[in-house]
């Protein structure tokens, strides 16, 4: 039988990652031998929808399936395949962050499963059943049915990367990682198949289970895979010791999440933090910021602004409730929050360029009289923010 997976956009998130679930999915699938295609059209978000699946018309599959959080998204594109000889299946999936066990309840909660389904339907809930099962006995996901080379995942050096998945959250306290030893498996097989040797471990942060994480960190570091990653983790968590750990078990990017108020806000944190941020770079590792933002804060330009001055390689805002709750601002052409914020970053890293470069009391002058253009056009784009500046390379990055 010939199956379709359709991947919508998520509206709520961004990000654009490969659809890891529905890699799970597919790999069951063939194991059973259908083929199977998957289609991502966030990939193609300029195009229209029928141009998006054009492609996946010309493969006439017996099954479509559609997987997306967003009933209006899933009834447009089920609109959209109007004459086509298959049998259409709209799944309320989580197609990107979410674990399979996850996906696969939210789909079988929400979906009105018929007394008598078809032959079609039954397949399609056999391989989600399937998932609900201990991560580490799944097979792989089928990353040969995604065009990983398309996903805008880099590294702050700009090395293409990709996901993998290092656990499955149950509940809101409950962490099940995977083995370290099938993760490594994994690890190799991808680097192996697709050539790709730098990853994004997906899940929870990596201290959410603490026996678990010596034992990764261990097996990563004698594996001998020739391999470079970035995980999540609490910057309250790391310690000399263990970002040294984190070194040699092949990290080169630590991503940390943090609450604009809880951290920015305080002073003895942000101290904190700056001293993690410098520890990192010593030992070669670059670092992003995973910034939480409410609308509703007044000093958000000023937590804004602070954020610049922390020396992170790379920062992305998450703003709750941007899609439909977000005011309209000022700005014309920022109706998205999170594209203001972004913006609003931009220029505050300039002016701190030019405050480190020229001093805390030239540098700010010199900074105004380059965004009016009185230091010529290359000193005002980098002024504006607008000019492509190169990422501040750690201590120690390439040697």
């Amino acid at each position: 039988m010939k199956i379709a997976f359709v991947a919508l956009p998520d509206p709520q998130n961004p990000n654009i990652v490969p659809p890891l679930p529905i890699g799970y999915l597919g790999a069951l699938l063939e194991q059973q031998r259908h083929i199977v295609r998957i289609y991502d059209l966030a990939l193609h978000d300029t195009a229209s929808i029928g141009d998006g699946l054009a492609p996946m018309r010309a493969f006439r599959p017996h099954i479509v399936v559609l997987a997306s959080t967003s009933s209006a998204a899933l009834a447009a594109t089920e609109a959209a395949l109007d004459g086509l000889h298959a049998v259409v299946m709209p799944l309320a999936l989580q197609n990107r962050q979410a674990a399979p066990g996850e996906v696969m309840a939210q789909a079988l909660w929400k979906y009105e499963r018929p007394l008598a389904p078809t032959d079609e339907q039954s397949v399609i809930f056999e391989a989600l059943l399937g998932l609900d099962d201990d991560l580490d006995a799944l097979p792989f996901p089928a990353r040969h049915l995604l065009p990983l080379e398309q996903y805008p995942l880099f590294t702050p050096m700009g090395d293409l990367q990709t996901t993998i998945l290092t656990g499955q959250q149950c509940g809101a306290d409950s962490f099940v990682p995977r083995s370290p030893l099938v993760i490594v498996a994994e690890l190799r097989s991808v680097a192996r198949e697709h050539g790709i040797r730098h990853f994004v471990f997906s899940g929870p942060p990596l201290n959410a289970e603490t026996s678990w994480l010596p034992d990764l960190l261990y097996h990563l570091a004698t594996s001998d895979l020739g391999i470079s990653w970035e995980g999540s983790i609490a910057y309250t968590q790391l310690n000399p010791d263990l970002l040294r750990m984190f070194r040699r078990a092949g990290c080169e990017v630590l991503s940390l999440p943090l609450d604009a108020i809880e951290v920015l806000g305080s002073k003895s944190a942000r101290a904190d933090l700056i001293e993690v941020i410098a520890q990192a770079h010593e030992l070669g590792m670059a670092v992003r910021a995973q910034i939480s933002l409410n609308p509703s804060y007044a000093a958000m330009p000023m937590l804004v602004d602070i954020a610049a001055t922390f020396g992170l390689d790379d920062v992305r805002f998450n703003v709750p409730g941007q899609v439909s709750d977000a005011p309209r601002v000022a700005e014309p052409g920022l109706e998205n929050i999170t594209e203001m914020v972004q913006s609003r970053y931009r220029t505050s890293l300039s002016r701190q360029f030019f405050v480190e470069r020229f001093g805390p009391r030239i540098g700010p002058v010199l900074w105004r009289v380059g965004r009016a253009g009185l230091l010529g056009r290359t000193w005002q784009r980098r002024a504006d923010g607008s000019d492509d500046m190169p990422w501040p390379l750690p201590r120690g990055a390439g040697a």
